[in-house]
């Protein structure tokens, strides 16, 4: 009966002798691997182009009957797609609409769109306020003092202004 120790060791012994053989060429074909499967598929895709040529050059019905269902298939796809864009076209219609009667929906019975403290939505609530106060009342916080903006300081030659 074979001990599986001595197996291991023969199996050993054979390869001790050409393991630096072998880790060498290990490396080598993973270091070619990317240019030998480039080679391998560019010589198979010429072959298949050349099987394809000779089976189809000697019977050209067979290739008008492939060209045909190709366009065939062009066309159903062309539909198909068509329907699709119509119906995702019909699809955001309808949400759009429904987003729209749901605004309107929530802005029926509410004050939206009108100023604050006033109950009727005009600007003047008595019709008392002038049209020169009309700019006090549209003051905002944000927008500072004035609505004129930034207005940057005027530039001289001289760090204070005056020169000669």
């Amino acid at each position: 009966m074979y001990n599986a120790y001595s197996f291991v060791e023969s199996a050993w012994e054979a390869i001790i002798p050409f393991g630096w053989y072998a880790v060498a060429s290990i490396v080598v074909l993973l270091y070619l691997h990317p240019y030998i499967k480039k080679t391998y598929n560019s010589w198979r895709q010429k072959r298949d182009e050349f099987e394809y040529s000779a089976k189809y050059h000697k019977d050209s019905d067979m290739l008008q009957q492939r060209q045909a269902a190709i366009e065939a298939a062009r066309l159903r796809m062309q539909a198909q797609y068509m329907q699709d864009a119509e119906k995702a076209r019909q699809r955001e219609q309808e949400r759009i609409e429904k987003k729209r009667q749901a605004l309107k929906e929530l802005t029926e019975g509410t004050d939206v769109g009108k100023k604050l403290g006033y109950a009727d939505g005009n600007d003047s609530a008595s019709g008392s306020k002038s049209s020169s106060k009309s700019l006090k009342s549209e003051y905002n916080p944000l927008m500072g003092e004035t609505s004129r903006g930034y207005r940057a300081p005027k530039r001289s030659c001289c760090g204070k202004g005056g020169c000669g």
